[in-house]
């Protein structure tokens, strides 16, 4: 060993780096294989199929880009990209900031705040797919509560069918997402303030700032790059909805609030409606392909935003 040192020495130093890097190399290696497992030889599995017909029984066979070619022209598909959309915009352009005010509410000196914090965060212990079926018999046209408090109130003197209009159904939907999902985000930003540092807020209170401006001025700011990852969490955990959706609508009315990853679970599953029984695993393939590039291009579209956005402003 001291025949390969180097006489200023430099030879331990590489040898001590190169311990290093081999730790971290060993640490990162079981994620590492998971990822490649389960992660990225599924996906060259699904994008083989996607060139096939193919049942889950049968021998795949070649088809080329026919599945492709039927996807764009495919409208029941494209309107559950539209509705992915939707929801990938009004979920988070809500969540977020309202979870932040809760945030900075159960961060200021007010009685029962950890009771709050529990309580808010308590639905992302429990299965959204349980929940989404609580919420659906809230709504439900016959017995639901919904519908009850209403006639209590001698708002309505007929039940309503909460998910027979396309946009109450979505709306509902949406306040499941808020109600199930604030919690999390909320605990995110928690954790952000109370780091922030107080000699800041002093200065400011000692120069007169309100709670307004302190908020506006320092408070956000300092909680860019959080915000950053928290709306590119929620906007993808928006475009990857499936199970909530599934328990609450599952696509009703008529397939209006039906998202990508329901349509590609129809098509691998259930043969994919219009009286077919058969799984067409090949065209499900295919569309789960196209839906993985329509969320990365969102994806991406978002981080060359802000990216851009760091960079007018110096940040």
């Amino acid at each position: 060993m001291n025949k390969l040192m180097k006489p200023d020495g430099s030879g331990s130093a590489a040898s001590k780096v190169s311990k290093t890097h081999l730790g971290d190399y060993l640490m990162i290696a079981p994620t590492g294989v998971l990822f490649i497992v389960f992660g990225f030889l599924p996906i060259l599995y699904i994008l083989g199929y996607s060139f096939t017909e193919y049942n889950g029984f049968s021998d795949p066979k070649w088809v080329g880009l026919l599945n492709y070619w039927r996807c764009f022209q495919d409208i029941g598909w494209w309107q559950t990209v539209i509705n992915t959309v939707e929801f990938g915009l009004l979920i988070p352009l809500l969540q977020i900031p309202l979870a932040l005010v809760i945030a900075v509410i159960l961060n200021g000196k007010i009685r029962g705040k950890n009771f709050f914090r529990v309580t808010y965060f308590l639905p992302n212990i429990t299965s959204s797919a349980v929940m989404g079926i609580i919420f659906y018999f809230m709504f439900a046209t016959d017995n639901g509560i919904a519908n009850a408090i209403l006639k209590t109130l001698h708002l309505i003197s007929a039940n309503i069918d909460w998910f027979s209009n396309e946009w109450v159904a979505k709306w509902i939907i949406v306040l499941f997402r808020l109600w199930f999902g604030i919690g999390f985000y909320m605990v995110l930003f928690l954790a952000a303030l109370q780091r922030l540092p107080l000699d800041i807020y002093e200065s400011a209170q000692i120069d007169g700032a309100n709670t307004f401006v302190t908020f506006t001025k320092i408070t956000l700011p300092m909680l860019g790059d959080l915000f950053k990852v928290i709306t590119a969490l929620s906007i993808l955990d928006a475009m990857k909805l499936f199970d909530s959706i599934k328990a609450i609508t599952n696509g009703a009315p008529a397939g209006k609030t039906e998202v990508m990853t329901m349509y590609i679970y129809r098509y691998f599953f259930e043969g994919g409606g219009g009286g077919s029984v058969v799984a067409q695993e090949g065209y499900a393939s295919a569309v789960s392909i196209i839906a993985t590039i329509i969320v990365a291009a969102v994806a991406l579209l978002y981080m060359n935003f802000t990216k851009n956005e760091a960079d007018e402003t110096g940040g």
